[in-house]
């Protein structure tokens, strides 16, 4: 009927499969948690870029908007106009920078403040308009048009 030996060798086959059971377990949360992981520092890198991005172009439409007169100096670079002081924003090596000037200072594209990470800023005259595009690092591009504050050479 049972034997010692019989009740022995039953409880070290249901420890093993208790173990088994536990590694088994134990490996199954492993690999989700790096699923996990892996998945979470991708939708935070993609969030991070794209936030950049469309923060970079609502800031500068926005700088747009709320300046009396807007020039395009280079691909890279838009001075606004108001009264007493004039705003230049540009971008240098992956980063878009502000910088304040007094009315009458020389206005260079250094020593600005720097506000976001984008890999190319892009400024473009389109009959009366001003595109304002922003290419992020994974190459994903976010553009804008908006009217210029002194209206433009053109109606839009």
């Amino acid at each position: 009927m049972n034997r010692p030996e019989t009740k022995r060798l039953a409880d070290i086959i249901s420890s093993a499969a208790n173990m088994t059971l536990f590694l088994l377990f134990a490996v199954c949360c492993l690999v989700m948690i790096t699923v996990a992981a892996a998945a979470y520092s991708r939708i935070n890198e993609n969030y991070g870029n794209t936030f950049n991005s469309t923060a970079a172009v609502r800031y500068i439409t926005n700088k747009i908007r709320a300046s009396e007169s807007a020039e395009i100096l280079a691909e890279n670079q838009l001075l606004l106009e108001n009264t007493g002081y004039s705003t230049l924003i540009y971008q240098q090596d992956g980063i878009v920078y502000e910088r304040l000037f007094p009315e009458g200072d020389i206005i260079t594209a250094e020593g600005g403040e720097e506000l976001f990470r984008a890999e190319k800023l892009l400024l473009q005259n389109k009959s009366g308009l001003i595109s304002v595009t922003v290419t992020d690092d994974d190459g994903g591009r976010f553009e804008a048009l908006c009217r210029k504050a002194d209206g433009g050479d053109g109606n839009a």
